[in-house]
């Protein structure tokens, strides 16, 4: 009885393929709009962290020039000579072929344990980072563009931006052909107390404070809102299009309900019925929804 009862009601959808197909194409597309833009927006958020991690981002106070000049090698001796924990880097772009790549150089000696984005401060690979010809630790896409080219020796490293490379402050100022720049020094957190103030030893450099909560960040965060309403307002729409199309499906298989109410099927029977034929439209349409999301996204 129960065969025969659901057999009776998919025909009514066999009967009138325009109103499956209103109801399955309404249900996917507005799954897929949502699954895309929540996939969009946690990709982006994920890529935001990967960027703000690199180097430490803005959680580390920075010594900077006021005029965006370099600093003198020499300034990060005398900090480090007076007791500042600090550590340089040096950014800057070159190419290899076609390729242009992003040079990040820093003292793995002395760079803060926040500022890290790879671990290269320990075992052997110490030794092939710093020592001639150096290692260049880059992203896995950027080593496939890389592979054909002469460059350093390349490993991959898990985190590194793409497009960059990070390596020893020594192969870096060879590869950008400054041999005694550095662009910013990272200011560690805990620093002793009684350090002699910053302008009187290095007068030239300017603290530059983390800023945690920037502008970028909130501007970030208005996008995000709006696409999230975007695709809840999609998802909306679509289940109305799905709550119409199952309403007249309901009133047009009225007659039918109470044919199979006369045959002997129960309420709660024909209940369940109408219950597992939405579950399994449902399911269908969800699959593919978030299927299309996915090369939406």
């Amino acid at each position: 009885m129960w065969v025969t009862s659901l057999a009776a009601l998919l025909s009514h959808w066999r009967r009138r393929p325009l109103q499956l197909a209103m109801l399955l194409m309404g249900l996917s597309l507005a799954t897929a709009l949502w699954t895309g833009v929540q996939a969009i927006n946690a990709e982006a958020r994920a890529s935001y962290d990967r960027a703000a991690a690199s180097l430490g981002g803005d959680r580390l106070s920075r010594l900077v020039s006021p005029d965006g000049a370099l600093i003198s090698q020499s300034a990060f001796v005398t900090l480090r000579r007076a007791g500042w924990l600090v550590s340089p880097v040096l950014e800057g772009e070159t190419q290899f072929g076609e390729t242009r790549v992003r040079v990040i150089g820093i003292d793995p000696l002395t760079l803060p344990r926040e500022a890290r984005q790879t671990d290269v401060a320990t075992g052997p690979e110490l030794a092939a980072f710093v020592l001639p010809p150096g290692l260049m630790i880059v992203s896995a896409q950027l080593a496939r563009a890389l592979e054909s080219e002469a460059t350093p020796p390349l490993r991959i490293g898990e985190g590194v931006p793409p497009g960059a490379a990070i390596v020893d402050m020594g192969l870096a100022q060879a590869l950008l052909q400054t041999p005694d720049g550095l662009s910013y020094l990272i200011v560690a957190a805990g620093q002793s107390k009684g350090l002699p103030a910053i302008g009187t030893i290095a007068p030239g450099l300017v603290l530059e404070a983390p800023d945690a909560q920037g502008d970028i960040a909130r501007l970030t965060d208005s996008f995000h809102l709006n696409l999230t309403a975007f695709g809840f307002l999609a998802f909306a729409v679509g289940l109305f299009i799905v709550y119409s199309a199952i309403g007249l499906a309901f009133e047009q298989r009225r007659p039918m309900f109470r044919t199979l109410r006369a045959l002997g099927l129960s309420a709660r029977a024909l209940t369940g019925l109408l219950l597992l034929e939405l579950v399994f439209l449902a399911f269908v349409a969800g699959a593919a929804g978030v299927t299309m999301g996915y090369f939406v996204a």
